[in-house]
């Protein structure tokens, strides 16, 4: 007799044999986002060992889904196979050219540009912090910070400010 809540080995169907344990526990973890419970034929969890990882590599993980979502899956295991395929043959993946060379320093250069604009804004908001710290009684008409607090306050920002600016310039 079952217990509740288990369901029965007939009502599971396999839809898939993975390549690898890896592309098995990712396509396990995309089914299950995807709302359509899935499992490992056999203990995934058991750890292999390299020998045994090298002589199951094909074909290792068979993934069982309920028969009630074996359609579902299918479409889901078709979807992640197509990105996967997609991912694999990316440009990143083509050989190197002048053209692909002169497109990635561009890039970097793009890249670099934006990190130093980032680094300028972080130097002026922790300047203008620092100033602020400095007059804030008299800003916020409040009664003043112990002297040690905020003129430590204030030398600790000045100290930030000038080591973002010292990365900003490398």
């Amino acid at each position: 007799m079952s217990k509740p809540g288990q369901v029965s080995n007939d009502s599971l169907v396999e839809i898939h044999k993975a390549r690898n344990p890896w592309q098995g526990h990712l396509l396990i973890g995309y089914l299950q986002d995807n709302g359509v419970e899935a499992a490992f034929q056999g203990l995934p969890s058991v750890p292999l060992t390299a020998g045994e990882l090298l002589e199951t590599s094909n074909h290792v993980a068979g993934i069982y889904v309920l028969q009630q979502d074996a359609a579902r899956g299918r479409e889901l295991v078709e979807e992640f196979l197509a990105v996967e395929e997609v991912e694999t043959t990316s440009p990143e993946s083509q050989p190197l050219d002048k053209e692909r060379i002169a497109e990635l320093r561009g890039a970097l250069r793009e890249e670099r540009k934006t990190f130093a604009f980032l680094g300028w804004v972080a130097v002026v908001f922790l300047v203008a912090l620092a100033v602020l710290w400095a007059v804030w009684p008299v800003w916020l008409k409040t009664a003043p910070l112990a002297p040690l607090y905020r003129w430590t306050g204030v030398a600790l920002l000045a100290l930030a400010a000038a080591f973002a600016l010292n990365q900003t310039r490398r």
